[in-house]
């Protein structure tokens, strides 16, 4: 009876020291205050690549996603989820249904979130600072 409970603690212990060490690990980033200037395409796959949208925004946001909000050319409509907000419409073209999609995506080549992670996380994840890049596609392909 004694072994299994150290078994049931050990398991424990070595999930929770999994969750902390990840947590550690994980890179965090500080957001700039102050005024930034962030480039933003925005492209639709299912009309073959056209592009809705392509300027700087000039801002004072900390993440992507306050940023997104202050831009009055992108009109950007979002819904909540459990993991924040999500995308659903960008400059009047909406995304399919959350199972099929299409859906929209975005990405980065310079932003430190971006590159840190692998991948671009939640807009509201995202910080931002001068001079990053981002491309959002509204797209039915995940490769």
């Amino acid at each position: 009876m004694k072994k299994k409970i150290y078994i049931a603690i050990g398991i424990i212990a070595i999930a929770a020291l999994a969750i902390f060490g990840f947590n550690q690990l994980a890179p965090k980033q500080t957001p700039v205050e102050g005024a930034k200037a962030i480039n933003i395409v925005v492209m639709d796959s299912t009309q073959d690549n056209k592009e809705l949208y392509k300027g700087t925004i000039h801002t004072d946001a900390e993440t992507l996603g306050d940023a997104l909000v202050e831009a009055k050319d992108i009109k950007m409509v979002t819904e909540e989820s459990a993991y924040g907000r999500y995308i659903v419409a960008l400059c009047d073209v909406s995304q399919g249904s959350q199972e099929a999609g299409p859906w929209w995506l975005y990405e980065s080549d310079n932003n430190e979130s971006c590159k840190a992670q692998g991948m671009c996380m939640g807009i509201d994840e995202t910080v931002i600072k001068d001079g990053d890049n981002f491309t959002f596609n509204l797209t039915a392909d995940f490769n």
